[in-house]
């Protein structure tokens, strides 16, 4: 709850509860708006760190070898992809002022912590243990952790419409089992908080609206890319079985 109040007062410039909270707080001045931001963004992450108890999946990170190895090597060439994209749109930011670029830093920066430690620190650790004694449990965790990563996206209803939030939603969720999957390669979080930064810090991030209206474009692109992140997450579950069987 405080996650999403918080994430409503800073990226809302136009919400209800931004203005109040200005009203509120008699805040005149952005500056201190924004130290005040950093203040919060660092308790939060101090805090969650005590909560999420470990930022690893496994004791040490898995050798993926053979065709494991070479459908994790198809992932990283998805990754590249992925990056260079955001990397490309990310240069239009520079030609706005400086304290716009500040703004869609500190905006970008504190989604992406607030939402990596929730989704795929946090919760994905307390779905491995509800799913202990599935077998596929991080296969099931990753699923799960990424629909309710999608579904928050629907607190973007408020500023935009209901077609574009759909296509965030499909989006979203494509993003987060990358995510989820990054988290479980690396074995670590650091990863995936710097590449939601990435896909976050955009000069997108400063509207109100960060949908997607073309809904069958985003069916046709992002489907395949769910299926396959979806193996590739099967196949960082299978060889962590095999290994455990050995041990």
């Amino acid at each position: 709850l405080l996650f999403l109040m918080f994430k409503e007062i800073n990226l809302r410039n136009h919400s209800s509860l931004h203005k109040l909270f200005y009203s509120l707080l008699n805040i005149g001045n952005k500056q201190i708006y924004k130290l005040m931001l950093i203040a919060f963004l660092t308790i939060y992450t101090y805090t969650a760190k005590h909560f999420i108890l470990t930022t690893k999946t496994f004791n040490q990170k898995l050798r993926l070898k053979g065709t494991s190895g070479r459908i994790m090597f198809a992932y990283l060439i998805l990754l590249i992809f992925l990056i260079s994209i955001e990397l490309m749109n990310m240069f239009p930011l520079f030609k706005l002022q400086f304290s716009k670029i500040l703004f869609a830093a500190l905006s970008a920066l504190i989604s992406a912590v607030f939402e990596e430690f929730i989704f795929r620190g946090i919760l994905f650790n307390a779905f491995l243990l509800f799913f202990c004694e599935e077998k596929y449990d991080i296969l099931c965790t990753s699923i799960v952790c990424s629909i309710l990563f999608s579904l928050i996206h629907m607190n973007n209803l408020t500023s935009q419409s209901f077609i574009s939030t759909v296509g965030q939603m499909i989006f979203t969720l494509a993003f987060g089992l990358i995510l989820s999957c990054l988290r479980l390669w690396s074995n670590r979080l650091a990863w995936c908080i710097a590449l939601h930064f990435l896909q976050d810090f955009s000069p997108k991030i400063i509207s109100t609206n960060y949908g997607i209206s073309k809904i069958g474009l985003v069916i046709l692109l992002y489907f395949p890319i769910i299926i396959f992140v979806l193996i590739c997450i099967w196949t960082i579950n299978k060889r962590y079985l095999e290994l455990r069987k050995k041990s």
